[in-house]
């Protein structure tokens, strides 16, 4: 593998705040299907799979029924977020500054396929990122760290000099349990959630996020 650095992003939370989609989805959904959920649950399960979401509230669901029931959430989802995303500050001009200096760069994210494709489509950044890693190309979600390896691999960069930017725990914990380094943004969580980041930051329009990526 090559020894640069690179750089692996989560996609909601770091590229766009679709998080209020994402909230609004959900619970759309639980009222049909989960009304009994804690009123908690989506905020400390969001940034997981859904099969794990669901699972939690619904053990030993069949995976066909599991799977029809993911994919009502995230038509719910997509309904709600088509033309209404934009990219967060500093996204734009981050990318710039890793073409500059030739940084490979990943999306690491727990959202379908389909959601990827669409977010980046509608804020025009589909052609910026060298690899897309989305739910169907692992087995394991966060805090597993199997996506950020994979993203590595696929950007050709060693695990150890990648640096991923997460706004979740579990995203925080996937890193660390790739022994990679870690940007915390405070767009979802507060920093106290995000300790286990090396630098947390506010957004990625920060004067420290290049160096902390070459340092």
């Amino acid at each position: 593998m090559a020894s640069s650095v690179g750089v692996l992003f989560d996609l909601d939370g770091v590229i766009v705040d679709s998080r209020a989609h994402h909230m609004a989805a959900w619970e759309q959904w639980g009222r049909i299907h989960a009304p009994d959920a804690p009123a908690d649950y989506w905020h400390r399960s969001f940034g997981l799979r859904n099969d794990t979401i669901i699972g939690h509230l619904r053990p030993g669901i069949a995976p066909e029924e599991l799977q029809a029931l993911a994919d009502e959430k995230e038509r719910l989802f997509r309904d709600l977020a088509r033309g209404d995303l934009v990219a967060l500050p500093g996204v734009a001009s981050l990318l710039d500054a890793l073409d500059a200096r030739r940084i490979p760069r990943a999306i690491v994210t727990s959202t379908p396929r389909e959601n990827l494709d669409m977010i980046l489509d509608a804020i025009g950044l589909a052609s910026r990122f060298d690899a897309l890693i989305a739910a169907e190309d692992t087995t394991h979600g966060k805090p597993h760290p199997e996506g950020f390896l994979l993203g590595a691999t696929r950007i050709d960069v060693s695990p150890e000099f990648c640096v991923v930017i997460e706004d979740a725990p579990h995203g925080l914990e996937a890193a660390k349990a790739a022994a990679m380094r870690a940007i915390g943004v405070t767009t979802t969580h507060p920093a106290s959630e995000l300790s286990l980041a090396d630098l947390v930051l506010e957004a990625l329009d920060d004067a420290r996020v290049l160096g902390f990526i070459a340092a």
